[in-house]
């Protein structure tokens, strides 16, 4: 009989959950060209920032976006999303859509185009988390 359990073993639990996700997804939808994508800011061989996340069905989805503080105010998170932005053109994409707190970078993305869709608050307590997305030059995000 199965069992359910909180369990210790992230990784594990997790490549597990992912694998089955993707393979149930990949049966009814095909693999919608899905890949990763990174895009990296390096001093010398030290990764100072970037931006990871993967592109699947038409969008590109950023998990991860960071900027080392000492970086920060140069422009680098500018140059981080016009590559991810150029990248996600190359895949096809027809946008791209991502999440924020309220302390983190709205603005910013709201300057790049992005839209909110979507919000949480209280989430954390006195904060809010919002859901943007952008439709890229060129491409329709109704199709």
């Amino acid at each position: 009989m199965a069992t359910v359990q909180v369990d210790t073993r992230f990784d594990e639990v997790h490549k597990a959950v992912l694998d089955g996700l993707v393979a149930y997804n990949t049966a009814l939808l095909g693999d919608g060209g899905r890949q990763p994508v990174a895009v990296s800011v390096r001093d010398g061989e030290a990764i100072v920032g970037g931006a990871v996340g993967r592109y699947w069905h038409g969008w590109v989805y950023v998990d991860l976006f960071w900027v080392s503080e000492a970086l920060r105010g140069q422009q680098i998170g500018t140059r981080v999303m016009d590559a991810l932005e150029a990248h996600a053109l190359d895949l096809g994409a027809r946008g791209v859509h991502l999440t924020t707190y309220s302390w983190q970078a709205r603005p910013f993305y709201e300057r790049r185009g992005y839209a909110v869709f979507g919000s949480l608050s209280p989430y954390p307590e006195g904060h809010a988390c919002y859901w943007l997305s952008k439709t890229l030059t060129g491409q329709d995000a109704a199709e």
